[in-house]
């Protein structure tokens, strides 16, 4: 599925953020964490429990977190409205670095270990934020 907004690629009309018209975009996920789960965690999977990536499930539990998904999702619904060349620039400019950044041995898991496991999960798991902490974060 792609949620690249390719429509304007064909015309020779400018896209409304170029043509300066202050229009709403809808969005293609609703709440960060539904980016990540649906879109973050399928697209960037790497081996976990092997020094160079770090990933703690209950992710929203750090602030720090939080901003960098927060941030790689508003982000992506920006960008996705460039079409192809826009979600490029997306995931060289913000995804892998933020994704690097969050999931290194110094960010802001470094201190999470889990037991080494055999084999690699398919997709890193992620559990349900709290409602109460959603709530608030509106």
């Amino acid at each position: 599925m792609s949620f690249i907004n390719d429509d304007d690629l064909e015309t020779d009309e400018p896209v409304a953020a170029e043509s300066g018209k202050d229009t709403e975009q809808p969005l293609a996920f609703e709440t960060e964490e539904d980016w990540l789960t649906q879109w973050a965690l399928p697209n960037f999977r790497r081996k976990l429990n092997k020094g160079e990536f770090r990933w703690d499930p209950e992710w929203w539990r750090y602030e720090e977190a939080i901003t960098l998904v927060t941030a790689l999702w508003l982000s992506f619904e920006k960008m996705r409205w460039e079409g192809a060349t826009g979600m490029a620039s997306y995931m060289r400019d913000y995804f892998y670095p933020l994704m690097g950044e969050l999931t290194s041995p110094d960010g802001p898991f470094w201190d999470y270990d889990p037991p080494v496991r055999q084999g690699v999960p398919e997709q890193w798991p992620a559990q349900e934020m709290p409602a109460a902490l959603r709530e608030a974060a509106v």
